[in-house]
């Protein structure tokens, strides 16, 4: 191995370990050297994770952090990773997710064009792991061939005033699915309470202090990642009041407390387990209330708007209905129902006929195609109609925004 690793990928994990097992065989199986693993259980049983670890345990490239007798928080489990990380830059993966590390070479090459680089955002692929699939759907890949710098100011501002019109703001700039530089990781962890994670909603936790202490943002068009869902996913165990019911008394036993008691929370009624929007919202909030965060003027209509958009991607009719319910509740109890008049969910039936071909720089083929089985397989067949990493090029115009 190299002196110091370009890049250290960290993957924590909990009780999912058949999938954590599938994504740690796919990162080994590619043998470069400058790379570091980070492999984190924090599994009620132990022994699974032990047992298959001892047949990779000589690669030097792999440090493996075992469950403890006590349950790790989520934020203290990904604390756990960073502690350990020794790599130039880092990336944060879920156990059922994918990214290639071939990446490195890209990162070396933006290095060039931009030494102090902070932070670098690529594309990602969502894949719905085969337990996880109420109906056949498409991937949407991006074909874009470049890198360019972002504005820091746009970004935040985008980022807190939800002008994206969807369920997520427009931020794509994480060290989860993203590659952040050790020597930012360490200015957030002396800047912010000597930790490098604080809040539960861990990945937009660090968006947050990203856009609070890093310089320089880099956007790459290509993926180089994947975004799995399993059967185990959040996404794939909600159907009923009970399911939601039993996600949130496991969140709060994993974190010790019940955050509902927390101060920033009295005026956000909005439970995170209702989606993305519900928790990225609380996520921002709890940044807001911690270090004094200004959020743009008007920002709580679009809030609404991107509610609504939460509901509207529900799998079917009945998940629609509970998660509308539920922001629809938080809504009347926030501000005395001002924004409820902004909050129009509409369920949006399942298309019986996919597009399949090219539409807008975006190429949608077949979850199935190939007959992939993983979100690694998946990344390896889009390589082959992928622009190679030595053809991404450097766009030298600094971007308003991401597309």
């Amino acid at each position: 191995m190299f002196p110091q690793p370009k890049l250290t990928v960290c993957v924590p994990s909990r009780n999912r370990q058949r999938y954590f097992q599938e994504t740690i065989r796919s990162l080994l199986a590619n043998l470069r050297t400058d790379v570091q693993f980070v492999f984190a259980d924090n599994s009620d049983d132990p022994s699974i994770m032990n047992d298959f670890m001892k047949d990779v345990a000589g690669d030097p490239r792999v440090t493996f952090i075992a469950s403890e007798e006590r349950v790790f928080s989520m934020v203290d489990n990904w604390e756990r990773c960073l502690k350990a990380a020794t790599g130039e830059f880092i990336c944060v993966i879920g156990d059922d997710d994918y990214v290639d590390i071939d990446v490195i070479d890209l990162i070396a090459d933006i290095k060039i064009s931009e030494p102090q680089v902070d932070i670098i955002a690529w594309s990602r692929l969502s894949y719905h792991w085969p337990d996880n699939r109420p109906r056949k759907s498409t991937v949407p890949v991006p074909m874009g061939a470049t890198y360019f710098k972002v504005d820091k100011d746009v970004l935040r501002t985008q980022f807190y005033n939800w002008t994206n019109d969807a369920a997520t703001p427009n931020n794509l700039f994480s060290i989860y699915h993203g590659a952040v530089s050790r020597r930012m990781m360490e200015k957030i962890r002396m800047k912010f309470n000597g930790r490098y994670f604080e809040h539960p909603v861990v990945d937009f936790e660090n968006s947050c202090k990203l856009l609070a202490t890093a310089d320089t943002f880099i956007y790459v068009e290509r993926p180089f990642s994947v975004l799995g869902s399993c059967a185990q996913s959040n996404s794939g165990r909600i159907s009923t009041a009970a399911d939601l019911q039993a996600m949130y008394d496991q969140f709060m036993a994993d974190i010790g407390r019940s955050i509902d008691d927390d101060a920033y929370m009295k005026d956000f009624p909005f439970p995170f387990f209702l989606g993305n929007t519900a928790a990225i919202g609380l996520c921002q909030q709890w940044f807001k209330y911690t270090y004094g965060q200004k959020a743009p003027v008007g920002w709580e209509k679009n809030f609404a708007r991107a509610c609504a958009r939460n509901c509207s991607i529900a799998r079917d009719r009945e998940n629609f209905e509970l998660i509308a319910a539920g922001y629809r509740r938080a809504l009347e109890n926030w501000h005395g129902g001002r924004y409820l008049p902004h909050f129009d969910p509409v369920f949006k039936e399942p298309k019986t006929r996919l597009y399949f071909g090219l539409r807008n720089e975006m190429l949608y083929i077949d979850e199935d195609i190939a007959g992939v089985r993983t979100p690694a397989e998946l990344l390896h067949v889009v390589q082959h109609f992928l622009v190679p990493i030595s053809g991404v090029q450097h766009k030298a115009i600094l971007q308003k925004a991401i597309a």
